[in-house]
């Protein structure tokens, strides 16, 4: 009855985040020689039937061999300091960013400036290529300049049921988990001491292979670990990607 009752409880996950508990997460990303980090600071506050988020960004940065970073952490590092007020409903989905045109506005214009800092080009040649970079980062939809800075936060959220045991999985090829090809294998998930869960999944195609294990907390719905290692392999090379994301109490 005991054992039965543990595994009842894990598998029941609901959205119940921490209530104005200061979060820090960090992700990092390898793709070969290039390495990616963000990091911020993420609190929860009750806010009627839904939630309220607020992201304050810490740190972010792209290193490379030649130096040249990367665009996407550039673009984020124009908004650091800055608290970001996301509204999420009562299962943790995203339903509004405050002040979204400005944060988008400031994260393209970071965006083109790098870009543009990156040619060998006269002051006014280079204003002008940054103008047409962030030309097109600006007509972007706004469901996709949501779901970007909403990643922010959802990225910590489990988004489907958890249950201990072993299950086939089956990965679209439209998924973020690499390559042309879906991707199928297995996932288990098993009860950790403290009342965590460990997810593992495995799965392949012919030319990816996936490995991801995920420890979350069944009583708030949110991730404490993710790692994921992926390979894709083409024309007999192949290409390694890993991500790390980390949650952890900020020390009051």
């Amino acid at each position: 009855m005991l054992l039965a009752a543990i595994v009842l409880q894990a598998s029941a996950v609901s959205f119940a985040p921490p209530l104005d508990t200061p979060l820090r997460v960090v992700s990092e990303r390898h793709d070969g020689a290039r390495g990616f980090r963000l990091e911020r600071d993420l609190r929860f506050f009750q806010d009627g039937t839904g939630y309220r988020a607020t992201v304050t960004l810490r740190a972010a940065t792209g290193d490379t061999p030649d130096g040249s970073g990367a665009l996407y952490e550039a673009g984020y590092a124009a908004l650091i300091g800055t608290p970001i007020t996301f509204h999420l409903d009562s299962s943790g989905a995203v339903t509004g960013i405050d002040e979204l045109p400005t944060l988008w506005e400031r994260y393209c214009t970071r965006v083109a400036e790098v870009a543009a800092e990156r040619r060998v080009l006269a002051p006014a040649d280079r204003a002008r290529l940054a103008a047409r970079i962030a030309t097109p980062l600006r007509a972007l939809p706004v469901e996709k300049q949501r779901a970007m800075f909403a990643s922010l936060v959802s990225v910590i959220i489990v988004e489907e049921p958890v249950a201990p045991g072993t299950a086939p999985v089956h990965l679209p090829a439209s998924s973020a988990y690499g390559g042309g090809a879906a991707l199928d294998g297995m996932r288990t998930v098993a009860p950790l001491p403290g009342g965590l869960l460990r997810s593992t999944t495995n799965a392949a195609s012919d030319t990816a292979t996936l490995e991801q294990v995920t420890e979350l907390d069944p009583r708030t719905g949110l991730i404490a670990r993710t790692s994921r290692t992926i390979r894709i392999r083409a024309a007999g090379l192949e290409k390694l990607s890993t991500t790390v994301i980390t949650v952890e109490p900020v020390a009051r």
